[in-house]
């Protein structure tokens, strides 16, 4: 099922952020909430300590001055007197009918009633007169302790009460943090996961709007998949496609045009070369030694042009993958060999030496890619060694791969040059004083055609020479293992 982006991205960012910070406003909702229960339940515990702790001292004092009130009324006979007992035994009878409302457990519910029914009963007895005064007040004793004991076991039953309510409230505050402790760890990884899949879903469009521009960029020219996400991201990547098939447009007329100056070119290049054979064979008559000095000049100039224009083409075949790779029995050293053969008269005209050294086995690849990757390795070192330099060749096998290094004694590469040095087309700032500005080409195709047999070509990593010294590495998988060695 295809997923319902928002119209925007920004519409979407919103959206996300509000679904990460949900769980967290829920858990600080509930926190507020638990914390407000818990304060308006400390809050019923503490006026429940208050009315236990006041009823039960009450409950004591009423009883002492019930007591008090009755000795005094007894003893003085006063008939005035006996309405600070009357009023004694109503303030007795409020505070018991107070704690009875109060959450004490059975016993004491029952030790309450038991106690409001014998102080009735003594209250009833004290009121029916003082009779012999003193004496018969004094035969109330027993009764007035038997109720002295009964309040202060309620005093401590009042006691008790509080420790539980206190124990409940400690309780309940640690299985509110438990709680709380919980709930913030499942909201913090519900707002990780929200994050997460949030973050994937706002970088989805952004990844394949990149991976588009580097396909671009590496120029695969081909029909991507559409982008998937909000609608200015879609608008932007069909913006993208739009430039693909522009530049493949362009593409296209650069190798038209590519074709048709080659064309063009070669087929005078053809004629121009075929004179030059047939002044240098004397068909038009003897030739004098400047004549023949002159022609060689035409014949490298003729060469030279027709190297550019193959590289040229072969750039331009070899990014767009038209040339499959074949696979022959290559020996590296009679590749070698072969290109400095083809390169001997412009090696002798600038008396130049081609030593190499060390020995690699025989490998499976595209001869003529091959051919081409080492031959523009050993022009371009040729192009920038002094006359009478030495240019070195040096074969190896290390590190599971096939290693040939091609040294000059040139100017060497500058430091500012090294990062573009295998770009198409780009010149160095340390050009030769006599020859003829290059094509640019020579580098990049090594390049290419080292990448189609799994290799890389690169500057060297080491100081032996002070001119340029590059390092071709190729996978051992493809060297023959019954092919010998070359040597």
């Amino acid at each position: 099922m295809r997923l319902a982006y928002p119209r925007s991205f920004s519409a979407l960012l919103l959206a996300g952020f509000a679904l990460v910070t949900l769980p967290l406003l829920l858990g600080m909702g509930y926190t507020a909430y638990a914390q407000q229960q818990l304060a308006a339940r400390s809050g019923r515990a503490l006026a429940l300590t208050l009315q236990v702790t006041r009823g039960t001292r009450q409950l004591a004092g009423d009883l002492a001055g019930l007591q008090r009130a009755a000795g005094q009324y007894y003893v003085l006979q006063d008939p005035q007197l006996r309405g600070g007992m009357r009023e004694a035994h109503a303030a007795l009878a409020r505070t018991l009918a107070r704690l009875r409302t109060l959450p004490f457990a059975p016993p004491e519910q029952v030790r309450l009633a038991r106690l409001a029914r014998e102080e009735a009963a003594l209250y009833a007895r004290l009121d029916a007169g003082p009779g012999n005064g003193l004496r018969r007040f004094d035969a109330f004793a027993p009764r007035f302790d038997a109720l002295g004991v009964d309040a202060e076991r309620l005093e401590r039953a009042g006691r008790d009460l509080v420790d539980q309510q206190a124990s409940a409230l400690r309780a309940r505050a640690r299985t509110l943090r438990a709680v709380l402790a919980v709930q913030a760890a499942i909201a913090a990884a519900l707002s990780l996961l929200l994050a997460g899949v949030l973050s994937w879903l706002l970088g989805r469009p952004v990844r394949q709007i990149e991976h588009a521009i580097g396909r671009l960029g590496a120029g695969d020219l081909q029909p991507q998949a559409p982008v998937r996400g909000p609608s200015d991201l879609v608008l932007l990547g069909e913006q993208v496609d739009w430039l693909r098939l522009r530049l493949r447009e362009l593409d296209e007329q650069k190798q038209r045009f590519l074709r048709h100056v080659s064309h063009e070119l070669k087929t005078p290049l053809a004629s121009l070369r075929e004179g030059v054979a047939l002044l240098d064979d004397e068909v038009g008559g003897p030739l004098s030694a400047q004549q023949r000095e002159i022609i060689a000049i035409m014949r490298g100039n003729a060469r030279d042009l027709q190297q550019r224009i193959e590289n040229l083409i072969g750039y331009s075949r070899a990014q767009r993958g038209l040339d499959p790779l074949l696979s022959d029995q290559v020996e590296l050293g009679a590749l070698l060999d072969a290109i400095v053969r083809r390169n001997d008269l412009a090696l002798r005209a600038r008396h130049l030496r081609v030593l190499r050294s060390g020995s690699a086995p025989a490998l499976h690849g595209d001869r003529g890619k091959l051919d081409a990757l080492f031959e523009n390795l050993l022009v371009n070192a040729l192009r920038f060694s002094p006359d009478g330099g030495v240019i070195r060749v040096e074969l190896a096998t290390e590190s599971g791969a096939l290693r040939v290094r091609v040294r000059d004694e040139g100017p060497g590469v500058a430091e500012a040059d090294r990062a573009r040095l295998f770009e198409p087309f780009f010149q160095g700032i340390r050009q030769p004083d006599r020859a003829a500005p290059g094509s640019g080409l020579g580098l990049a195709i090594a390049r290419e055609f080292a990448r189609l047999h799994g290799g890389d070509i690169a500057l060297c990593d080491d100081t032996v020479s002070t001119g340029a010294c590059f390092e071709v590495r190729l996978p051992a998988s493809l060297a023959n293992q019954d092919g010998g060695t070359i040597r």
